[in-house]
C-alpha cells in the first residue's frame, strides 16, 4: 500500500506543480513582454531538464557513462514521440513557421552535432565547452529577437526601467518566478517519488531490471515534461507545450552532457549508433514538417508519434536488432 501511496502522492504533486509551472510561466511571459514560446525554450525546459541532468552527473561519478548518453537519448526520444504526442492529442499545436526557421533548424543542427560527436566516440572538455557555448548563443539571440519584434508600447513600457531587475520588481514579475519555481520543485520532487513508489511496485512483481531500466529510468526523467505539457495542453497554451519540448531537446544535449563533459569525458558506445541516436534524429526530422504544415500537430499526427515510439519500445523489449550495424 505504501508504494501505491508514493504513485498517488507524486502524481498529485506532478499536476499540482505543472498548474503553477503553467501559471508562472504564462504571466512571467506577458510581463516581460517576451512569447509564451521563448518562457517554454528557456524557464520550463531547464526546470523539467534538472532529472536528466543529476542522473547524467550521478552516472558519470559511478563511472558508467553509457547510462548518462542513454538517459539523454532517451529521454529526447520520448520528448519528441511520447510526451509530445499526448499534448497534441489533448489540444491541437498550431503550424510554427518561425519555430522551424529558429528552434527546430537549431534543434537539427545540435542533434547532427551531437551525432558527429557519438561517431567520433567522446564528449571531452573541448566539445563540452562547445556545447555551452552553442547553448549560450542560442539563449541570448532568442532573447534579442523577441524582444525586437515587441509591439512599440511593450518596448516603452520595459525601456522606461534602468534595468531588467528594476523592471521585474514593477510589474510583478517576481510573483511569477515563485510560482515557477515552486512548481518546477514540485514537479521534480513528484517525479522522484513516482519513480520510487513504480520501481517498488515493479520489484514486487517481478519484472526483470532491463524492463525497469527501459520502461522507468528513460521516461521517468521525461515525467516532469509530461507533467508540464499536460496541463498546458489542457490550458490551451499549445507555445509551452511546443516550447517545453524543443527546449528541454536542447539542453538535454547541450547541458546534460556539456556541463559534466567539463569534469569527466562521456565515453560513447558505439551500441547507440546501431539504432538509438537514429530513432532520435529520425523524429525531429518527423516532427519538423508537422510543424510547417497548415494542420499544425492534431490528432491524427500525435497518433502517428505515438505509433512511432511505441513501435520504438517494442523493438526494445523484443530485443529484435539494431537497424544498422556498426
Amino acid at each position: 500500500m505504501e508504494n501505491y501511496a508514493y504513485l498517488a502522492g507524486g502524481l498529485m504533486l506532478l499536476y499540482f506543480g505543472g498548474e503553477l509551472v503553467v501559471r508562472g510561466s504564462v504571466g512571467l511571459a506577458k510581463a516581460l513582454g517576451v512569447s509564451p514560446l521563448l518562457i517554454g525554450l528557456v524557464v520550463i525546459a531547464f526546470g523539467t531538464s534538472s532529472p536528466e541532468l543529476f542522473v547524467s552527473i550521478s552516472a558519470l561519478y559511478s563511472g558508467t557513462p553509457s547510462i548518462a548518453v542513454g538517459n539523454v537519448v532517451g529521454s529526447n526520444i520520448a520528448n519528441t514521440l511520447l510526451v509530445l504526442g499526448i499534448g497534441a492529442l489533448i489540444h491541437r499545436i498550431p503550424s510554427r513557421g518561425a519555430v522551424l526557421y529558429r528552434d527546430g533548424s537549431v534543434l537539427l543542427g545540435v542533434t547532427g552535432f551531437f551525432v558527429y560527436l557519438a561517431i567520433q566516440g567522446q564528449i571531452g572538455r573541448q566539445e563540452s565547452l562547445v556545447l555551452l557555448a552553442l547553448l549560450t548563443v542560442y539563449l541570448v539571440f532568442s532573447y534579442l529577437q523577441e524582444r525586437i519584434v515587441l509591439s512599440p508600447e511593450a518596448r516603452a513600457e520595459s525601456g522606461r526601467y534602468r534595468n531588467v531587475l528594476e523592471h521585474m520588481r514593477n510589474n510583478g514579475s517576481m510573483r511569477y518566478i515563485i510560482y515557477t519555481v515552486i512548481g518546477i520543485a514540485m514537479l521534480l520532487f513528484g517525479a522522484k517519488i513516482l519513480v520510487a513508489g513504480a520501481l517498488e511496485i515493479a520489484t514486487t512483481l517481478g519484472v526483470s531490471d532491463a524492463v525497469i531500466a527501459v520502461s522507468l529510468v528513460a521516461v521517468g526523467t521525461s515525467i516532469p515534461e509530461l507533467a508540464a505539457v499536460i496541463v498546458a495542453s489542457l490550458r490551451r497554451h499549445s507555445d509551452l507545450v511546443l516550447g517545453g519540448i524543443l527546449g528541454s531537446n536542447l539542453f538535454n544535449i547541450l547541458i546534460v552532457l556539456g556541463l559534466p563533459g567539463l569534469y569527466w569525458p562521456i565515453d560513447i558506445s558505439p551500441e547507440f549508433l546501431s539504432r538509438d541516436l537514429w530513432v532520435m534524429g529520425g523524429a525531429v526530422l518527423v516532427l519538423l514538417p508537422f510543424l510547417v504544415s497548415s494542420r499544425g500537430i492534431g490528432r491524427g499526427e500525435a497518433l502517428a508519434l505515438l505509433a512511432i515510439y511505441a513501435a520504438y519500445i517494442y523493438v526494445l523489449f523484443a530485443g529484435l536488432p539494431p537497424i544498422f550495424q556498426s
